[in-house]
C-alpha cells in the first residue's frame, strides 16, 4: 500500500509553505505554469505535457466541471481498491502460497518505481521530438542532462536528485516493508485501520520538526484516530492466535510512524516541489533500492533468513503485478485525481481503505467484522478527515506568503544564484 502518496496529496497543500532558513523557495516560473505543476507531484512525467499548456483559468474551469470531479472521485475510488486488493493479494501470497517473503516483495514493488525514469526521458526527449517530427519541424538535437532539467521546469540538480532519493529511500523501505510483514500477521482490516493513522505521526512530526501550527480541531483528530488503533489491538488480543494480531498491529503502528518519517523528510529537504523532478525522484529510489539491497536479498536467501527457494513463476508474476498496481498506476491516477478534485478531497478520499479493508476480510476470509471493529473503523475515519479539515482550514495562512516569497525570489538576483544550491542535503 503506498501511504507514501500522502505525502504528495499533502504536499500539494502545504509543501511550499514557507522557505526554510537554508533553502530559499525555488522558482522561475510564472504563477500559472506554478499552480499547474504544483498538482503534479506523483507522476509528473506522465502529466506535464498535459499540464504545461493549460492556464489558470482553463484549471479552475476543468477543476469546478461536474464531470471532471466525478472523473476525480472515481479514480479515488480505483486508487482505494488497488490498495485493498494489493493487502489482499500480499496475503494470498504469504499464506496460500506459503511464501513468506516481505523483504523481497517489498524490494521488487520499491524496485519497479524505476520506470519512472525511462517515463520521464520520453516525455521531455522522445515525446517533444515526436511532435516536432509530425509537424515538420526541426529538432533541437541531443540536449544536455542540464538543459533537460531547466526545460522540464526543474532547478535542481541531477546529484542533488539523487542525494534527496538516497535519503527517502530507506525510510520509504522501512516503512513498506513493515507494513507488508504486518499483513503476514494480522487481517487486512486491521492492519489498515491502524496504519491508516499515519496521518498523526504526520501532523505531530510536522508541528515538531518543521514548526507548523498546532490546530486543535488536529489533536482531536489524533485523539480519535489513537483510539481507533487502541480498540483495534485490544479486540485482536482477544481472537484465536491473538498474540500475532497484537504484534501485527504493532508492527502496523510502526510503519504508520515510518510513514509519517518519510512524509516530514521529503517536506524538509523538499522546501518547494516545484524545484525538483518528482519523477526523477521516485526514480532514483527505485534504482538505489535495487542496487543497494540486492546483496541483502541474497544473503536472506542463503542464510534461510528470508529463503528464495519457494519462489515460483506464479508468484514472481503476482509481487510484479501487485508492484505496478500499487506502486505506479495507482500513483498516476492519485495524481489525477488530484488535478479534477483537490488535493484534500484526495486525502480524506484515503479512508475509504478502511471500510473497503473490512469488506475485503469478509469477501474473501469470512470475517464479520466484530462491533469493536466497526467502532475503531468509525474513530479512525472521523480524526482523518478532522486532521486533514483541519489542514484546510490553516492552509491559507501560508498560500499568501508562498506567493509573495515566488515573486521575491524571482526578482531578487541572489535567490535565484542560489536557489539551486540550497535544497537542503
Amino acid at each position: 500500500m503506498s501511504y507514501g502518496l500522502e505525502a504528495s496529496a499533502e504536499t500539494h497543500e502545504r509543501g511550499a509553505k514557507r522557505a526554510f532558513s537554508t533553502s530559499p523557495t525555488l522558482t522561475t516560473s510564472s504563477d500559472g505554469e506554478s499552480s499547474e505543476r504544483d498538482a503534479l507531484i506523483g507522476s509528473d512525467a506522465l502529466l506535464v505535457g498535459a499540464a504545461s499548456h493549460s492556464g489558470t483559468q482553463k484549471t479552475a474551469r476543468r477543476r469546478h466541471s461536474t464531470f471532471d470531479w466525478m472523473l476525480g472521485v472515481t479514480f479515488l475510488v480505483i486508487v482505494a481498491l488497488i490498495w485493498t486488493f494489493a493487502s489482499v493479494l500480499v496475503q494470498y501470497i504469504f499464506h496460500n502460497l506459503s511464501f513468506q517473503g516481505p523483504f523481497f516483495l517489498t524490494y521488487v514493488g520499491i524496485s519497479l518505481f524505476s520506470v519512472n525514469l525511462p517515463l520521464w526521458y520520453a516525455s521531455q526527449v522522445l515525446l517533444p521530438k515526436f511532435k516536432a517530427w509530425l509537424r515538420g519541424l526541426p529538432t533541437n538535437g541531443k540536449l544536455s542532462h542540464s538543459e533537460l532539467l531547466r526545460r522540464s521546469g526543474v532547478q535542481a540538480s541531477y546529484s542533488q536528485i539523487f542525494r534527496i532519493s538516497a535519503i527517502i529511500s530507506p525510510l520509504w523501505f522501512i516503512a513498506n516493508f513493515t507494513y507488508n510483514e504486518s499483513l503476514n500477521l494480522t487481517s487486512v482490516s486491521s492492519s489498515t485501520i491502524v496504519s491508516s493513522t499515519s496521518t498523526v505521526f504526520t501532523f505531530l512530526l510536522s508541528v515538531v520538526a518543521l514548526k507548523e501550527p498546532f490546530v486543535w480541531m488536529k489533536l482531536a483528530g489524533v485523539i480519535l484516530c489513537m483510539a481507533g488503533n487502541i480498540s483495534t489491538i485490544f479486540n485482536d488480543e482477544g481472537v484465536d492466535g491473538g498474540t500475532d494480531h497484537v504484534f501485527g498491529d504493532l508492527v502496523a503502528l510502526f510503519a504508520a510512524f515510518m510513514y509519517g518519517v518519510y512524509t516530514t523528510a521529503i517536506r524538509r529537504l523538499i522546501p518547494d516541489e516545484e524545484s525538483v523532478s518528482i519523477s526523477l525522484f521516485f526514480g532514483f529510489i527505485g534504482v538505489i533500492n535495487m542496487v543497494c539491497l540486492l546483496p541483502i536479498v541474497l544473503a536472506f536467501h542463503y542464510s534461510s533468513i528470508e529463503s528464495l527457494s519457494g519462489l515460483s513463476l506464479e508468484i514472481l508474476v503476482l509481487i510484479g503485478i501487485k508492484g505496478l498496481f500499487d506502486n505506479v498506476l495507482s500513483d498516476y491516477l492519485w495524481a489525477r485525481a488530484v488535478l479534477l478534485t483537490s488535493p484534500t478531497v484526495a486525502t480524506v478520499g484515503l479512508s475509504l481503505t478502511v471500510p473497503l479493508a473490512i469488506v475485503a476480510d469478509f469477501w474473501f476470509h469470512g470475517m464479520l467484522p466484530t462491533n469493536v471493529t466497526l467502532l475503531a473503523s468509525t474513530l479512525v475515519i472521523s480524526g482523518f478527515v478532522l486532521i486533514n479539515v483541519g489542514t484546510k482550514q490553516n492552509q491559507h495562512e501560508y498560500h499568501p506568503k508562498r506567493s509573495t516569497d515566488r515573486s521575491d525570489a524571482a526578482l531578487d538576483p541572489r535567490t535565484r544564484s542560489n536557489s539551486v544550491g540550497e535544497l537542503g542535503v
